[in-house]
């Protein structure tokens, strides 16, 4: 896995350059394990997304701190996603690749998200997302995420 993510990352960058929509942004996540010890987390992202009228497909890029909490780790994560533009709000669906990277190990699986994203202007966005990873390994019932965010949009 350790590998994964970063040829995944390679690959959708060299699609950028015919990107319609580039963006980079940032987040605060509450992460709960369904067995136990809850950490929030400051996560950087960057993406890019090609639209076809209403819908659209892209792939984004995070890497998230651990900021406190009773766990202590850190995450990156790899995804594919499609969107449907619902007025204001754009809904957001997607899944890939995740790894937590602990003091002594590292642990990696997968995940699958829903989010919404509300335009505040031309360049910013709001965005909040739940995502589910699925990382048996090191948590044996997985872990959601809650996030909220801010997407500057180029």
């Amino acid at each position: 896995m350790k590998r994964l993510i970063p040829i995944v990352l390679a690959a959708c960058l060299g699609s950028a350059a015919t990107a319609q929509d580039l963006y980079v942004g940032g987040a605060v996540d509450y992460l709960l394990p369904h067995d136990g010890d809850t950490q929030f987390a400051g996560t950087a992202l960057a993406g890019m997304g090609f639209d076809a009228g209403r819908f659209g497909v892209g792939a984004e890029g995070e890497y998230g701190l651990h900021l406190g909490g009773d766990a202590e780790y850190d995450m990156a994560r790899v995804r594919a996603w499609v969107s449907y533009d619902w007025g204001h709000y754009t809904v957001r669906a997607g899944g890939g690749i995740t790894e937590y990277y602990f003091d002594d190990t590292n642990y990696g699986g997968f995940h699958a998200m829903l989010g919404a994203e509300r335009a505040l202007n031309e360049s910013l966005s709001l965005r909040g997302e739940f995502i589910r990873d699925f990382v048996d390994d090191a948590f044996d019932a997985g872990i959601t995420a809650t996030r909220v965010g801010v997407v500057f949009n180029f």
